[in-house]
């Protein structure tokens, strides 16, 4: 069985087809890298499989309990979400609390962990990251590389089955994405299930067992990163792989 599998999930905005039925089956210790040209759904895609947009139609099974995305409860939704983890492009930590803070809060707040259990738990994810001696300073005082790392380590800190990342380095410099991704390929050899939404083709060929092509809200091609960067079958693959070299 599946770890996750998503059918035929749709979303529209105004009068656009954003997704116009995605399906697709994660297995555990998947890394699932989701190529595509801006506007093609990647990211709605990813928001929707973790309840931050409504799908309008569709179904999410996850550990063996099947969810309908358009009437998904806030319980069902809280059930997913102690099982996952989202790391955003923008970071989204708290300007006003430290390093430690921003990995503590949500497992203090929402999960009622004991504090000095919490902190426990954040400083062993934050030296993962190679965040330790950093562990008191604010997010204004971080590249943005070491706060997507932070970032990270908030996501590990709750044992999630599966982490989602939203183009995780895409605001980031070539010597920070770099730091960012090294944390990304340990996490994939520590068997870590994830679904990257990202434009780093070096990653995805190196790092994916399963890669996927979307465009116009569709998933046009999936497979092995062999499959695709060497063997594409659809002329709408190769012309995106030709233009991002």
């Amino acid at each position: 069985m599946a770890l996750l599998e998503v059918r035929n999930i749709h979303k529209t905005f105004g009068a656009g087809d954003v997704l116009k039925g995605i399906d697709i089956k994660i297995e555990k210790g998947d890394v699932v890298s989701v190529l595509g040209a801006s506007g093609s759904g990647k990211t709605t895609f990813l928001r929707c499989i973790n309840f931050l947009e409504k799908a309008d139609k569709g179904q999410l099974l996850f550990n063996g309990t099947t969810y309908d995305l358009s009437k998904v409860s806030k319980a069902e939704m809280a059930a997913v979400r102690k099982h996952t983890g989202f790391v955003f492009q923008n970071y989204c930590l708290f300007a006003n609390k430290t390093v430690l803070q921003n990995v503590t809060l949500g497992l203090t707040s929402a999960r009622h962990i004991p504090q000095k259990e919490a902190k426990e738990k954040a400083l062993d994810v934050l030296k993962k990251v190679g965040m330790l001696e950093h562990v008191d300073k604010y997010p204004s005082q971080l590249s943005g590389g070491q706060q997507q790392r932070v970032a990270i380590a908030r996501a590990l800190a709750t044992d999630p089955s599966i982490i989602y990342f939203d183009e995780p380095t895409s605001a980031l410099d070539p010597q920070l994405t770099a730091e960012v991704l090294e944390v990304m390929r340990k996490l994939a050899d520590d068997g870590m299930t994830m679904i990257v939404v990202t434009h780093e083709i070096g990653f995805a060929k190196e790092v994916s067992s399963k890669v996927v092509f979307m465009a116009d809200g569709v998933i046009v091609e999936e497979g092995s990163p062999k499959d695709i960067f060497v063997n594409p079958r659809e002329e709408k693959t190769r012309e995106f792989l030709r233009i991002t070299g």
